[in-house]
């Protein structure tokens, strides 16, 4: 027990920066107006009053008026009738509008099971501008996706021109061997290593290929992309500035970055301390529960609040399934 209580203490000291962090920023996301990057307000039913938002329809009376409407409609005596109207409810919490006004982009959140919500403002984006219209543009199809007779035929050997899919827009840019029949031809492999079913492959997406290109007079940042043989350029001078990354924008995509990605760098040790967190937080649990026991005078009152805590736990996670769940 000596051990479990030193390594409880030197545990919670190292990673208390992140603990406090996780802390920090998960307020944020449940408190979107607090300590904000952009002018917010919050209105109530006061700010309402007058206005056709302020006592919004309950979803059950909504229901009824579709309800009805279809009635009117029906063709053949249909009849229909609402059932379980308690049941009836929005797919999601709020509305929002959106106003542009004096340079300024304002957004209006608005709650629909109860008067209020919150309004939020920042600089209007500049004008798109005009782009000069790349030489070597290539355009290509729609969408769409290769899928040949065969989901294993293999990518064409080094060398032999690739066959554009039947998707492509004539002139397209095709390469030898180009990325999707690379991956649909490491598809059957994979699934038979794996142990997964096979069948016909269909590549629906594959990322885009940027890079910087010079026509001797002028860079380009062009853009290809093999699966639809599209190339597409801007002036390189063109390119828009990137959006500012506020504290609390910066404090929000840190509590929400995980993942190891594929070389080492700052997100890949950052990785290792998300694990770090989630078996720190594990063990507090399972080790306070060893240090509470060992205090024999908190038994009894610590068994009472331990039995409370699961009760809740329990129905308020079988709450949130109902309300998270598919219906």
């Amino acid at each position: 027990m000596h051990a479990v209580r030193r390594t409880h203490l030197y545990f919670g000291l190292f990673l208390l920066p992140w603990a406090v962090l996780y802390g920090v920023t998960g307020f944020l996301f449940n408190h979107p107006s607090a300590f904000s990057d952009a002018p917010t307000a919050t209105f109530g039913p006061s700010e309402l009053v007058g206005t056709p938002m302020a006592a919004p329809l309950a979803p059950a009376a909504i229901a009824e008026q579709v309800v009805a409407a279809l009635n009117e409609r029906a063709k053949d005596g249909a009849k229909y009738t609402l059932v379980e109207p308690a049941k009836a409810k929005y797919t999601r919490d709020f509305a929002f509008a959106t106003i542009k006004a004096n340079g300024q982009d304002v957004s209006i959140l608005f709650d629909v099971n109860t008067p209020g919500g919150t309004v939020r403002s920042k600089a209007a984006a500049p004008p798109a501008k005009v782009e000069e219209k790349a030489p070597f543009a290539i355009s290509g199809a729609s969408g769409g996706s290769p899928k040949g007779p065969r989901g294993d035929r293999g990518a064409p050997k080094s060398g032999e021109k690739a066959e554009a899919p039947a998707h492509h827009a004539p002139g397209s840019l095709t390469l030898p061997e180009p990325l999707h029949e690379r991956v649909k031809a490491a598809v059957p492999v994979v699934l038979e290593c794996t142990g997964f079913p096979t069948g016909d492959v269909t590549v629906t997406s594959v990322p885009d290929l940027g890079f910087l290109m010079s026509d001797g007079a002028k860079t380009w940042r062009v853009t290809y992309n093999a699966l639809t043989g599209t190339v597409s350029g801007t002036p390189a001078e063109s390119a828009p500035a990137p959006d500012e990354l506020s504290t609390r924008r910066f404090l929000t995509r840190l509590h929400l970055a995980s993942g190891f990605p594929g070389s080492q760098n700052a997100k890949w040790f950052w990785a290792v301390v998300v694990d770090a967190m989630s078996f720190l937080m594990v063990f507090w649990g399972v080790s306070g529960i060893f240090m509470w026991w060992q205090i024999k005078a908190t038994r009894k009152l610590g068994f009472l609040i331990l039995l409370l805590s699961v009760t809740a736990a329990t129905a308020l996670g079988f709450g949130m399934h109902d309300l998270l769940a598919p219906k």
